[in-house]
């Protein structure tokens, strides 16, 4: 079995420390996990006093003539001692002037090739060398790898407009293949010149798994790049924040993965202005409820100074309402809760089982379906409720009896994706 990629150069270069300096030949090393800086031949004794310095530097040229620099080091007490690069290291030489294009080994993206103009910015994917072999890694190593390469370009843009556009690509791209898509090496190119950076970014969870097919790629980046620069900033980063919970939810034990996918919901219905409401009936129950703990506070005045149990008989209607938020923000967007299959209700019982004890049954209760089954089902409507607050029109990825199939988004939104084949 093939092993993650691990890449490595030589050269000869400096640690800086305090008023000091340590020269010696090294070994640059990046994998999925780390980025160090291994030297050779340093005495110990000089080795530990780099250990307690407050900043550690290091410049240095690789064998093949490039310059290299890392800002910000920390000594690993590792055999043999190493310094893991914190904010990364650059190799090649910075201009002054914008480039001419920057490129972006993507994680976890191995299918979707593409190529668009969207205000002033080419954007295409190149393919990478053997992409079986690098998802079947992903797959069977649990860790991000390199894929497609992500190329822009764009006249008189910064080496940061670059960086911050490369990150929005990513990240619609992290929707629409239902994992971490991100970088921990790129590329900044000129006529003359190349910088390369390692530097890992955040956002390489293992999702749960493709929502669009890769042959709708360049449609789907089409439509939704101009969506997402309409949100407001507050919806930018709530939308985001969505994405990592859908990708955490991919690993972990099946407990874990449903207390993260159930809290996107929330903080979605609250960005987008949805506020529920309560039926008159649960609201003449719950002013009764309010009237009767008045009293009884009266009575027994010393009994709840703090008021905490009065509180806790509220918060089934804290519940209530948000239910009818998301009710609210799923008909917004066209998402029909009830004949896809997610009764919000079960989803609580399920969340809150892991919150108090730490732990989830089988099934929820013995007439329900699989807890895995609500799992698969919350997955797939806010991975569909995402899309469509981007504006999506296009395909998805369904499954019936169990069979993956591709249907157009208008049609997913009102149906059910059953997962297993049905007991006859």
């Amino acid at each position: 079995m093939k092993s993650p990629e691990f890449i490595s150069v030589t050269g000869k270069g400096k640690l800086f420390y305090d008023d000091s300096s340590l020269e010696s030949n090294f070994v640059l090393g990046l994998n999925p996990y780390f980025i160090v800086i291994v030297p050779e031949g340093v005495p110990l004794l000089e080795r530990l006093a780099v250990a307690y310095s407050k900043t550690i530097r290091f410049s240095g040229t690789l064998d093949d003539g490039r310059m290299v620099k890392a800002d910000v080091l920390q000594f690993r007490k590792t055999q043999p001692f190493e310094f893991a690069a914190l904010e990364g290291i650059c190799i090649g030489q910075e201009k002054n002037t914008p480039p001419d294009e920057s490129r972006y080994p993507l994680t976890g993206y191995f299918d979707g090739q593409f190529a668009l103009v969207h205000n002033g910015w080419d954007i295409s994917i190149i393919p990478c060398k053997s992409p079986e072999t690098s998802e079947a890694i992903t797959e069977k190593w649990r860790c991000p790898v390199d894929g497609m390469v992500l190329r822009l370009r764009r006249k008189d843009s910064t080496m940061d407009q670059h960086r911050d556009f490369a990150r929005v690509v990513m990240n619609l791209l992290s929707l629409a293949r239902g994992t971490g898509v991100s970088f921990y090496r790129h590329f900044f190119a000129w006529a003359d010149e190349e910088l390369e950076i390692w530097r890992h970014m955040a956002g390489d969870e293992i999702g749960p798994g493709p929502i669009v097919p890769a042959l709708e790629m360049g449609k789907f980046i089409e439509q939704t790049l101009p969506a997402w620069e309409t949100l407001s900033q507050e919806q930018q980063k709530v939308l985001h924040l969505a994405l990592t919970y859908i990708n955490l939810s991919g690993l972990g034990y099946l407990d874990t993965k449903l207390f993260h996918i159930v809290q996107p919901w929330e903080f979605l219905a609250e960005a987008w202005g949805m506020h529920g409401e309560m039926s008159d009936s649960i609201t003449c129950l719950r002013s009764r409820l309010k009237q009767a703990v008045k009293q009884w506070k009266e009575e027994y005045p010393d009994a709840d100074s703090d008021g905490s149990w009065g509180n806790r008989i509220f918060l089934i209607f804290k519940w209530i309402k948000l239910r009818d938020a998301i009710e609210r923000l799923s008909t917004f967007f066209g998402l029909d809760l009830e004949r896809v299959g997610l009764d919000l209700n079960k989803l609580k019982e399920a969340r809150d089982r892991v919150a108090h004890s730490g732990k989830l049954p089988d099934q929820i209760s013995a007439a329900d379906k699989p807890a895995l089954d609500l799992l698969f089902t919350v997955q797939y409507c806010l991975q569909l409720l995402l899309l469509r607050m981007l504006a999506y029109q296009g395909r998805v990825y369904h499954a019936s009896d169990g069979v993956r199939t591709i249907m157009d988004i208008d049609q997913a939104l009102k149906t059910a994706r059953i997962w297993r084949q049905p007991k006859k």
